[in-house]
């Protein structure tokens, strides 16, 4: 059986890992020295990774083959998605830091919760209240350390916004009860058994505490590499598994994505060199995260082909 995020030995080490990281944040209250340390072997083991064999997804899906006019097709539209997305960023960074928002919150909520197979449109809207919850109890949880990064990416005024400035703690339940409130109705609307329910309750209840009690950069570095990026690239083995394709092995994955994963890491040395030299730490942070929303528009474009295909071969519906 192929593993996935949800096999046990798999689960259990994600979950043993988020509740370390947990004690740790607590404890050592996330210093700058340990947060940028295991972000960096965050995006080194399975941030980069995870996205870099998108040429290889998309040849399945689109019947793409190894010809210069196939490979211009798809480098040249993944390029021209990141331009057009990236010059955005330039004239309108409030509006391009809201798509990215919530295209984050369904990126997310769809990797975490595609497995229930819900009907089309029950599942979309369950993804998105995952992401919300996601993305923002970090924000509510501690609007102090997240106003800098939101203000260097877009000027944003995190700590004034209404509520959030006065009732935090009434913000960060209402994101915990929304979310809380969408699996039962997706669970007893579509009969899911007790044990997805059980398993999607222990979560909700672990990665609350991880956002609630972890500054928010070290507990978003645990997330996305522990439940999220490592989720996909074992989803993206069970994929190539099914079409008989390579990579089809953990070590096969790495070498696929060597490349691609290898050459971001010029670009953010450069960048790393030029934010120490002539700027700040709030600087680097927002542009890492311009470039994550950059590349995650044509990412999470080949993503959703690859779960709309999963679901018409499984036959769910609307």
């Amino acid at each position: 059986m192929t593993a996935t995020i949800r096999s046990s030995r798999v689960y259990g080490s994600v979950l043993a890992l988020t509740l370390c990281a947990i004690g740790l944040g607590t404890w050592s209250g996330g210093t700058g020295t340990m947060t940028t340390a295991i972000l960096f072997g965050v995006v080194v083991l399975t941030g980069m990774p995870h996205g870099a064999i998108d040429h290889l997804v998309a040849a399945e899906l689109y019947d793409l083959r190894n010809t210069w006019t196939d490979h211009a097709k798809f480098y040249g539209g993944y390029l021209v998605l990141m331009a057009l997305y990236g010059a955005f960023w330039v004239v309108a960074p409030v509006g391009s830091l809201l798509v990215f928002l919530v295209m984050t919150m369904y990126h997310f909520g769809q990797a975490d919760l595609a497995y229930w197979r819900c009907p089309p449109v029950q599942a979309r809207l369950l993804y998105l209240s995952r992401g919300l919850f996601l993305i923002g109890l970090p924000v509510a949880a501690s609007p102090a350390r997240v106003h800098p990064i939101f203000d260097a990416i877009a000027s944003v005024q995190v700590s004034g916004w209404p509520l959030l400035d006065t009732h935090p703690n009434l913000v960060a339940a209402g994101l915990v009860g929304q979310h809380v409130l969408a699996l039962i109705v997706a669970a007893v609307t579509n009969g899911r058994a007790w044990t997805k329910w059980g398993r999607e309750a222990l979560n909700v209840s672990v990665l609350t505490l991880l956002f609630g009690s972890v500054p928010p950069l070290l507990a978003f570095a645990v997330y996305f590499g522990a439940w999220h990026s490592l989720g996909h690239i074992l989803e993206l083995l069970r994929f190539f598994r099914e079409h008989g394709e390579e990579p089809a092995t953990m070590t096969a994955f790495y070498r696929e994505a060597a490349l691609f994963t290898v050459l971001p890491f010029v670009g953010l040395a450069g960048l790393y060199w030029g934010t120490q030299s002539f700027g700040s730490w709030n600087q680097m942070t927002a542009l890492l995260f311009i470039i994550i929303a950059v590349m995650t528009l044509p990412h999470m474009i080949i993503v959703e082909r690859l779960y709309r295909e999963r679901e018409k071969k499984a036959g769910v519906t609307a």
